[in-house]
Formats: structure tokens, C-alpha cells, sequence
């Protein structure tokens, strides 16, 4: 009976613990997670989403309106070969134009990897 009982016991301290791990912010991705488009980010005073769209095509993308990030909007057309230095290079040269449009860059700049692109400050 003891040997049941200490069973039960290891068994819900066990799913307690588990439940626990979810409210205590240890999967913020999970938890704090903003399904707001990246081009959303990019804001301008009186811009309608459809003029926003039309700017980032001007500046070099092919937009997908509903991206969740930055590689989700792309910036190379399909007939070149994929080159990471040169998509890194488009990416930075698209920041440039969007802010030369008016935009501001509302997003997450707190990475160092942030940091060091033109919509966070960096030249």
C-alpha cells in the first residue's frame, strides 16, 4: 500500500511540476509570442498597409505581405543563385530605403545581432 501511495504521489508531484513550467516563463517564445507581421513593424503617420506594401516593393522586395520575420520577405529573384552574403546585403540595403521613405522600425532591437542593422540605428 505504501508502495502505491508513494507512486501516486511521484506520479501528480511530477504533472504538477510539468504544469508549472509554462507559467513560470520558462518557454517565452511560446508565451510572449506577437504574430504581428515583420512589415508591420515598419511604420510611417498616415500610411495604409497596401501603400506600405507598394514602398517595400520599390525598395527591392518581393513581398510577402504576411511574413512573421525579416527572411520571410524576399529580396533576391528566383533566376540568382542563392548567396547568403548577397541576401544579407539586399536585407541591409532595404532597411536603407524604407527609413530614406519615411519609415520607422518599431520591432525588437535588444540582440546584438539587432543592433548592427540600419532599422535598430546602426549606419
Amino acid at each position: 500500500m505504501k508502495r502505491i501511495l508513494k507512486i501516486n504521489f511521484v506520479l501528480w508531484l511530477s504533472i504538477f511540476l510539468a504544469g508549472c513550467g509554462i507559467g513560470l516563463g520558462l518557454f517565452p517564445y511560446a508565451v510572449s509570442h506577437n504574430p504581428k507581421p515583420y512589415l508591420q513593424y515598419w511604420e510611417k503617420e498616415g500610411i495604409t498597409s497596401s501603400a506600405r506594401q507598394s514602398d517595400s516593393r520599390e525598395c527591392g522586395s518581393t513581398l510577402l505581405p504576411s511574413a512573421p520575420y525579416q527572411d520571410g520577405i524576399t529580396f533576391i529573384s528566383k533566376e540568382m543563385k542563392y548567396d547568403e552574403a548577397a541576401y544579407d546585403r539586399a536585407k541591409l540595403a532595404w532597411q536603407r530605403c524604407m527609413i530614406k521613405k519615411g519609415y520607422r522600425y518599431n520591432g525588437d532591437c535588444s540582440s546584438e545581432v539587432a543592433k548592427s542593422r540600419p532599422a535598430c540605428g546602426a549606419p
